[in-house]
């Protein structure tokens, strides 16, 4: 401790020891009595430096830093030690971090220690999937990561299968099926160790009756709130800047520095959600609604959305992962259970959405919040919401999307925007038939098919009917044509006679004149330039 004694102001310099530090962290630093004493004096000082005792007006105290910044002179001359330079010195201190999340840096698996998922290892018989309420829940080939059972509250995530079972703990990107969250009301019967539970959920499932389905849908239980406790996997170090324990206090109280494993997202709603029955919650009994002035307050008190959602930090521990905020446009957002439909090729689960552009500050009706911000867009550059490297926050305002993120929703997919307008559409063109060539009957037994053929004006040419029994279909065709050809070995003259029959009641619309082959020749018949506007097929007869 130095002190200056001066009648106004009296200035003391203090400096805490680590119990001093812990104390002062408590609020319960008090002072009863102090001593003047030399014990901090460096007097090797004099002879490191070379100074002569008498010039020098002050001791320098021992300290780890050797670059003392003081105005005291170094003589009686008044020449300073060191000039304190008014200018402020700014740098940047840029941490990495590794990615945080229920998933895996890929986004291809779940993960499954205790601190992401409570039971990683249930699965659905699809087969049994009918509708209702009841859910049953078998034991997974995997079995055996946790020997956790569901219980009242907790969550089920079901990948939801089709034509291959989805268990095990991967994300199949090429094989889209919907990701949904139930909430579990009730034990009905069993246990997972035993080979399965019957559990009631929330709302209604799908009903497969009728379908035809072998597969099992991967499902795993999570915790209905967030039960960290801690586990050396996640007790990172925390961010250095000058010096850690500046910010983390290590050596002066026991504050925990726990990195969470995950980050929060809170839907925010400040109106009812459609299609929640009236037994259930309403808006105003979520945990959330405390929050409802933040929709307000982060729209500039302009809201075009009701409903906001909100990915934020954990923050139950001062760890100090990220420092002072995201750098600039390095934050990544994946979703690797959501089908979103902007995404280039509509056969890939999962989405990433980026800061873009440049910096923007929050402007809205009444003035400007002076918070800077992102655009939050996909791949594709479709702004989604905003990201805010100050706040540490995602806001999500796409409203298609938000509802897919929510565990109350039926999809995990959104839908493609609507097309709605005034202007006068031109009319829609005339359908062009479906046409069919169908086989002619032969009653006649001394008459062979030769060959069959049609045309038609996309194409051009005749085309060859390989195959005597097949039926040629085409959709959308017109001026067409159809020729058959037969040889006659018989001893009488033998006819061929070609017509066209409407598709729907088989009536006749055109027949044409029949033609006479005669004994031990080959002949043919054509009907060319043929159109209607109803569908039809040609067909004929040799006798």
């Amino acid at each position: 401790m130095a002190f200056i004694d001066k009648k106004d102001p009296v200035v003391i310099n203090i400096k805490l020891t680590s119990k001093g530090r812990e104390l002062l962290s408590a609020g319960n630093l008090s002072f009863d009595y102090y001593a003047l004493g030399d014990s901090e004096i460096d007097y090797n000082f004099i002879a490191e430096t070379g100074l002569v005792p008498f010039d020098s007006t002050i001791l320098r105290p021992a300290d780890k830093n050797p670059n003392i910044i003081s105005f005291i002179p170094r003589n009686l001359s008044g020449d300073p030690y060191n000039i304190i330079s008014n200018a402020p010195t700014a740098y940047q201190v840029i941490n990495s971090i590794e990615p945080i999340g229920f998933f895996t840096s890929s986004g291809t698996s779940f993960i499954t220690d205790s601190n992401h998922v409570k039971q990683p290892d249930a699965m659905v018989d699809m087969s049994t999937v009918n509708g209702g309420t009841t859910l049953t829940l078998l034991k997974a080939p995997t079995y055996g990561t946790s020997g956790e059972e569901p219980a009242i509250g907790d969550l089920v995530l079901v990948k939801w299968a089709c034509a291959q079972s989805t268990t095990g703990h991967t994300i199949n990107v090429s094989y889209p099926t919907p990701y949904l969250i139930y909430k579990i009301e009730g034990i009905i019967s069993g246990s997972l160790s035993s080979g399965s539970v019957a559990v009631r959920v929330d709302r209604q499932l799908p009903n497969f009756t009728g379908v035809a389905l072998s597969s099992y849908a991967g499902a795993l239980i999570y915790y209905n709130f967030i039960n960290y406790s801690g586990s050396s996997i996640f007790n990172m170090s925390s961010t250095e800047y000058l010096d850690e324990s500046v910010l983390s206090f290590l050596e002066n109280s026991q504050c925990p520095t726990i990195v969470f494993p995950f980050w929060n997202m809170t839907i925010i709603f400040t109106e009812e959600i459609a299609g929640v029955t009236p037994d259930k919650l309403k808006f105003s009994q979520f945990d959330s609604r405390t929050y409802g002035g933040f929709v307000s307050y982060i729209q500039n008190q302009a809201p075009v959305y009701k409903k906001l959602g909100v990915i934020h930090y954990t923050n139950s521990s001062p760890a100090n992962v990220y420092g002072e905020g995201f750098y600039l446009k390095t934050t990544i957002l994946d979703v690797p259970t959501i089908m979103w439909h902007k995404l280039t090729g509509s056969t890939t689960l999962g989405a990433r959405f980026v800061p873009t552009g440049d910096l923007k500050i929050l402007t809205g009706a009444t003035t400007s919040l002076n918070t800077p911000y992102y655009d939050l867009a996909d791949l594709q550059g479709n702004v989604v919401g905003k990201v805010f490297p100050e706040l540490k926050i995602f806001v999500i305002e796409d409203q298609e999307l938000l509802f897919a993120m929510s565990y109350k929703s039926n999809r995990s997919w959104t839908l493609p925007e609507f097309y709605a307008g005034t202007s006068v559409l031109p009319d829609c063109p005339p359908m062009t038939p479906v046409i069919m060539w169908k086989p002619i009957s032969i009653a006649n037994p001394n008459v062979s098919l030769v060959s069959r053929e049609y045309c038609h004006s996309t194409t051009g040419g005749w085309i060859a009917i390989t195959n005597p029994s097949e039926t040629i279909t085409l959709v959308g065709v017109c001026n067409t044509g159809y020729r058959v050809c037969v040889c006659n070995s018989g001893a009488s003259p033998a006819g061929i006679s070609i017509g066209t029959y409407n598709t729907s009641d088989n009536t006749t619309i055109s027949v044409c004149a029949p033609v006479v082959v005669s004994p031990s020749t080959t002949g043919g018949i054509c009907i060319t330039n043929f159109n209607n506007a109803n569908d039809y097929y040609f067909t004929g007869t040799a006798s």
